[in-house]
C-alpha cells in the first residue's frame, strides 16, 4: 500500500485533484501529477501552491481535474495541495499600473506637443512662408 494515500482512507473530506506545472503547448499535454487536498473550494483552473522536492519544497501548478480517482497501488508519493493561489490583489495591482503608465504616456505625448508647438511658435515666420501654409487660405485676388 501506498501510506501517502491512507488519508483517503481515514478523512472521506480529502479530494485528489490533478495538476500540470507547465502549460499544454502544440497539441502535446504536460504531464499530470496527482495531489490531495482538504480544500473543497478547488476548481478546474485554480493555480496551487503545492508541495514539491524544489523551490523552498513548494511550487506553483494549474489545476486540471478534481476528485480524480486515487491509484492505491501506485508507487509515486502524493503530495498535499498548500493553499489555493488567490490572484485577485495581483491584478488589481496590476491594472492600477497600467493605469499610471497610460497616464505617463499621455503626459509625455502632452510635454512633446508643447514643447514643438513652442518651438514651431519661435518659427511662425519661417513656417508661413512655406508652400504648405498657403493650401487653403489663399486670399482673395484682387482687382
Amino acid at each position: 500500500m501506498n501510506y501517502t494515500t491512507a488519508v483517503f482512507l481515514i478523512n472521506k473530506n480529502v479530494r485528489a485533484i490533478r495538476a500540470i506545472y507547465e502549460a499544454d503547448e502544440g497539441g502535446k499535454k504536460a504531464p499530470r501529477e496527482t495531489f490531495k487536498t482538504l480544500d473543497q473550494d478547488i476548481v478546474v483552473g485554480d493555480f496551487v501552491i503545492v508541495e514539491s522536492g524544489t523551490r523552498h519544497n513548494m511550487t506553483l501548478v494549474k489545476v486540471v481535474e478534481v476528485d480524480v480517482d486515487v491509484d492505491f497501488d501506485s508507487v509515486l508519493p502524493m503530495k498535499w495541495v498548500v493553499d489555493v493561489v488567490d490572484a485577485t490583489g495581483h491584478a488589481g495591482v496590476l491594472a492600477k499600473e497600467e493605469q499610471a503608465i497610460q497616464a505617463i504616456k499621455s503626459a509625455e505625448l502632452r510635454k512633446k506637443r508643447d514643447d514643438l508647438r513652442a518651438a514651431l511658435i519661435l518659427d511662425q515666420e519661417a513656417l508661413t512662408a512655406l508652400p504648405l501654409a498657403a493650401i487653403g487660405n489663399a486670399e482673395p485676388p484682387t482687382e
